[in-house]
């Protein structure tokens, strides 16, 4: 009896044991198998799934599948990485530091900002075909009649002088600009460039095409200043096709940032007045008229984009 009975407990557990595996075959992963399904891989407990995946591509498309692959496996190298060092982290006890809590609080209210402005991008409804047929008539300088302006031009790094702007207003030509550079010793470089009308900003080409023949213009921008004059202006039209696109794609941007900084805005203006300062700490009050975001210039546009590179003599 004794022998029957455990040989029957026997078969028992193994009947058990062959139930769990078959079990397991059905699941993504279990214990240390391969994963399967929608996980990709797994760092210890950590599920890497396709989801992932495609998020860290960012929207990624390959010209074929090799580079496909390819570009797969070095995501999710980077993803078995980051995982791999945030899990060696959390046994250091990094994640307890008060280093990480502030770097965690800054990050999550990035990620709801971010989120919140993603949100409202979606919002916005993209401009209609008539939208777009009108802004284009109304833009023949950008499209029908295309400029491009050819530009001699002076570079130089915008340097740490607060009167430098008010200096370079009353200048009318290069020569002077080159005269006071040389006299406050600013490195600058001359060269040659083109703005083409359809690469920048539509208000920017308003403002060129009103500048006189005889006089220069300023570019600021990441902390370089284009002095340029216009030498001469050609005509390139581009097709009706070409032209609506780009003026689809110009006015769902502006629409876009128009709708944005109207919601943003107001959440801070309402805020800012229960917002309590320490003494010495306290922000300017705002100037009654939004002023340019270029530094003062020789006619200096405002907010006017970068031109070409120029090429250097």
């Amino acid at each position: 009896m004794g022998v029957v009975s455990n040989g029957g407990m026997l078969m028992k557990v193994q009947f058990a044991v062959a139930l769990a595996a078959v079990a397991c075959m059905g699941l993504a992963s279990c214990g240390n198998g391969q994963p399967k399904g929608q996980v990709v891989a797994k760092v210890g407990k950590d599920e890497i799934t396709v989801l992932d995946l495609q998020a860290a591509l960012a929207g990624f498309k390959a010209p074929d599948a090799k580079s496909r692959k390819a570009a797969e496996q070095q995501a999710l190298g980077a993803i078995v990485e980051r995982k791999i060092i945030a899990q060696a982290a959390h046994k250091q006890k990094i994640d307890k530091t008060p280093e990480y809590a502030r770097l965690q609080e800054q990050t999550n209210e990035q990620l709801l900002v971010r989120t919140w402005q993603e949100q409202l991008i979606k919002a916005v409804p993209p401009p209609s075909a008539d939208d777009a047929q009108k802004f284009v008539d109304q833009h023949p300088d950008l499209y029908s009649a295309r400029k491009k302006f050819a530009v001699e031009a002076v570079r130089f790094n915008l340097p740490n002088d607060p009167t430098l702007g008010a200096a370079l207003q009353p200048l009318h030509t290069l020569d002077e600009v080159r005269a006071l550079l040389t006299a406050r010793k600013i490195p600058f470089a001359n060269g040659q460039t083109e703005i083409d009308a359809l690469a920048v900003d539509p208000k920017f080409v308003e403002q060129l095409m009103r500048i006189k023949s005889d006089d220069v213009f300023a570019v600021p921008q990441n902390g370089v200043v284009l002095v340029g004059h216009v030498v001469s202006i050609r005509e390139e039209p581009v097709a009706n096709a070409v032209a609506l696109r780009h003026a689809t794609n110009y006015l769902r941007q502006t629409r876009v940032q128009e709708a944005v900084s109207r919601r943003f805005g107001g959440v801070v203006a309402a805020g800012m007045k229960d917002v309590k300062f320490a003494k010495g700490y306290e922000l300017p009050k705002p100037a009654a008229a939004p002023a340019a975001k270029a530094p003062a210039a020789a006619k200096a546009p405002a907010a006017a984009p970068a031109a070409a590179p120029a090429k250097t003599n």
